[in-house]
């Protein structure tokens, strides 16, 4: 990783946003927040879009402080001695959170294009791969996040183009047909997985951009636009099949895709635009682990040529899914959707009390 020569500008970094916010909700997250809050996931979604927006506030209020510093190194500047704790919970929250995509993904991979290829294989793949573009640094990551967010943007116009014409409004009625609770639940899960995995962009020093005082500005662009492209996609889905056939697919947002087709005889199309949610992950999850390798490196003061540091949490990465996803099945992810979230809660209070101490310290 080549930290020091490493220059960067804020539209780069500030796509990681659409991967980090969005990728979540391509799998699992959307199926259970529809399962939850049925029709109303419309208003759920602006919920949780406005407390995002708080959340927002706060872990750039973070970001702007000592922007001479990483994020593990802002860490050990507020706690001292008690740093090495600290950035250890945010370890294991972002390794869980790494594990919760990628198996995620790699479930999708095996369950709907090679069924007869075991998940395991697939998380392995994804494993190699974002290691290895994580070991290219930050610079490479933004690279491949740019043209990933091009590219699944014009994939996004083309699918919504498509796929409005099957939209029946009635599907949309009624709108709330649940309790305001399972409404505003809804609405904090959006917000904290839109919101909290975005501070691991943080692992990146902000005086490494080139263009540093544009970042807030690209921050809210792009974080608007990952709220968009996920509402656009439930929109349209909960318009096609309705609150009560959603609930029927393991994956509703690329079951829907399958009533594209070009020219009528040109099918299967959901394949080719479902790389949009790979696209998305893929990248998530190199930022991911750059910030773990990052955490564990600068935590222990070890250098770039003490590979240790990147050997033993991929070994962990590979170890756990085979412990915490037993049955390796799409239904055994909604017993343990728990684990996230209270993880992205546990990372919220880290991070709002870091802010808050880090407001009376100078630079």
């Amino acid at each position: 990783m080549r930290d020091k020569n490493e220059k960067i500008n804020s539209l780069g970094l500030s796509t990681l946003i659409i991967s980090l916010s969005g990728s979540a909700f391509w799998g699992i997250l959307t199926s259970y927040m529809l399962s939850k809050s049925k029709n109303a996931t419309i208003i759920s979604m602006f919920i949780g879009f406005i407390l995002g927006l708080i959340m927002s506030k706060i872990l750039l209020s973070f970001y702007n402080k000592f922007p001479d510093l990483s994020l593990t190194n802002k860490i050990k500047k507020v706690y001292k001695k008690l740093s090495i704790p600290i950035n250890f919970i945010i370890l294991v929250i972002s390794i869980f959170i790494y594990i919760f995509l990628a198996y995620r993904l790699s479930n999708f991979l095996s369950s709907q294009y090679l069924i007869e290829t075991p998940s395991i294989y697939f998380y392995i793949m994804i494993l190699f791969l974002t290691t290895y573009t994580a070991n290219k640094g930050i610079e490479t990551i933004t690279r491949v996040s740019l043209i990933t967010f091009y590219t699944s943007l014009i994939m996004f116009i083309f699918d919504f183009i498509n796929l409005i014409q099957y939209i029946d409004i009635k599907n949309y009625l009624p709108l709330i047909t649940v309790d305001y609770k399972n409404i505003l639940i809804s609405g904090i899960i959006y917000a904290l997985f839109s919101t909290m995995p975005l501070f691991f962009i943080t692992t990146c020093k902000k005086d490494l951009l080139v263009d540093k005082n544009r970042f807030n500005k690209y921050y809210f662009i792009f974080y608007t636009i990952s709220f968009l492209l996920v509402f656009g996609t439930i929109f349209v889905t909960l318009g096609i099949f309705g609150s009560n056939l959603v609930n029927m697919f393991d994956y509703p947002l690329y079951t829907v895709l399958k009533k594209i087709q070009i020219f009528s005889f040109i099918d299967s199309i959901e394949n080719i635009t479902a790389s949009l949610w790979i696209f998305f992950t893929i990248t998530a999850c190199s930022i991911l682990n750059l910030a773990i390798f990052n955490n564990i490196k600068e935590t222990f003061n070890l250098s770039n040529k003490n590979i240790i540091y990147k050997i033993i949490p991929t070994i962990i990465i590979l170890i756990i899914p085979k412990f915490l996803f037993t049955n390796n099945s799409y239904t055994e992810t909604f017993s343990y959707i728990k684990i996230p979230i209270i993880l992205t809660i546990a990372l919220l209070i880290i991070i709002t009390i870091t802010t808050i101490i880090l407001k009376f310290k100078r630079e």
